[in-house]
């Protein structure tokens, strides 16, 4: 299991990952000439030492006075998985292993992906519609 970090270096990288994803929904909505944007799907890897509530609680501050201001945030965590390149033997934990020692590959665990952004269109009589996709 990743090992959380805590303090203030923490706080801040929060922040700045809700800061972009914000920034990238608004860039993609703009794009897509949408009065609004309705809800913003993450997808966020275990290993990203993200924590979704910090990341909750950020966007919930910066979204007043943008087009996000009604917005939902659907986070949902990818869990950690990893293979040897060798057996193939997938485990979850780095201190796992297997018996080949022919190192570890990283399945899943470092996403940070928005997967999708939903919009209330301009012309549309609010009609709601998926915009973009966009790796962080």
């Amino acid at each position: 299991m990743p090992v959380r970090r805590s303090g203030p270096e923490a706080l801040i990288h929060e922040f700045a990952v809700t800061e972009n994803i914000l920034k990238s929904a608004l860039a993609e909505a703009e794009k897509a000439h949408a009065r609004s944007i309705t809800r913003i799907k993450l997808l966020v890897g275990e290993a990203t030492n993200i924590t979704p509530d910090c990341v909750k609680f950020y966007f919930n501050l910066m979204r007043d006075n943008t087009a996000a201001r009604t917005a939902e945030l659907d986070i949902t965590t990818a869990p950690l998985r990893l293979r040897c390149p060798v057996c193939r033997r997938e485990f979850t934990d780095f201190t796992a292993g297997c018996a080949c020692k022919a190192g570890i590959d990283v399945v899943s665990g470092q996403e940070l992906i928005i997967e999708y952004i939903e919009v209330d269109e301009e012309n549309d009589g609010g009609e709601k519609r998926k915009a973009g996709s966009e790796k962080q």
